[in-house]
């Protein structure tokens, strides 16, 4: 376990280095999620609400969706890819290590940095420019924060999922873009899925996406709460489950390839 959390904290420092991207990556939320609450505003018009969406909550999801980007790296993570194609992977393979966890405990930390620097703090600026709202009680913090917890990892389980196709791919980081570009409209970051039609909203909600960002902003405005909160979130933990478990699936047939070929 003092492995895992040196990792972590290793990658925690190495993205403390780079102030100068979370400044640009800060500034970039802040601009296009003021750009992204102001379409949602307009949408909603003269309105009290649009499908329970009142304008606090509209610039509350707004707000979130931005923070989380980076927390759940939903525009990329190419870190893996990049070690397998590399061939740096054949001594990663080879340590006396969880080649899962040895790449679970980085995103730890690398989320855990963005979540401080870059969630946080966007959270922030938009309670002072726009207003947010917050949850009302300690269990609604609570429930809150283990949707976030396993929005993270169920982030890191499908980019490990998707990360392990560079076994195979030869062109690997444009397969990954097109997926993680994929994501976001079924996630719900594109547009709250509580907009959508009623169908769609099904075929949405049949994937382990809506888990990366609806759900944990759904918990924290307060749209689901008690057993209903409890059984979003128990839909997030076995989608992880499922995802680790696919993953580690397609990295272990991706060594056992290695291994035919020699290297």
């Amino acid at each position: 376990m003092r492995l895992y959390i040196e990792l972590a904290k290793r990658s925690f420092q190495r993205q403390v280095a780079y102030r100068g991207a979370t400044i640009a990556g800060f500034a970039t939320n802040l601009f296009f999620g003021a750009l992204r609450a102001s379409v949602l505003l307009a949408v909603l018009g003269e309105s009290s609400a649009l499908a329970g969406y009142t304008r606090l909550d509209a610039l509350t999801y707004t707000a979130l969706t931005q923070a989380l980007i980076g927390v759940t790296a939903l525009w990329g993570w190419f870190d893996m890819i990049r070690s397998i194609r590399s061939g740096e992977v054949a001594s990663d393979l080879s340590k006396p290590f969880d080649y899962y966890g040895f790449w679970l405990a980085q995103d730890v930390g690398r989320g855990c940095y963005q979540f401080a620097a870059r969630g946080v703090t966007i959270m922030l600026a938009f309670a002072v420019i726009f207003g947010v709202s917050t949850p009302t009680s300690p269990g609604h913090w609570l429930l809150a924060a283990a949707s976030l917890v396993l929005a993270m990892l169920g982030s890191f389980a499908w980019r490990f999922l998707v990360s392990a196709s560079a076994f195979w791919l030869t062109d690997a980081i444009g397969f990954a873009r097109m997926a993680y570009l994929l994501v976001a409209f079924p996630s719900g970051f594109i547009v709250p899925i509580a907009f959508m039609p009623g169908w769609l909203q099904e075929v949405c909600r049949a994937t382990p996406f809506p888990g990366l960002i609806d759900t944990p902003v759904t918990i924290y405005l307060g749209r689901a709460r008690g057993v209903e909160a409890l059984s979003l979130i128990g839909v997030q933990a076995i989608w992880v489950v499922v995802l680790a478990a696919s993953g580690r699936l397609l990295a272990e047939a991706g060594r056992r390839k290695l291994t035919i070929q020699g290297g």
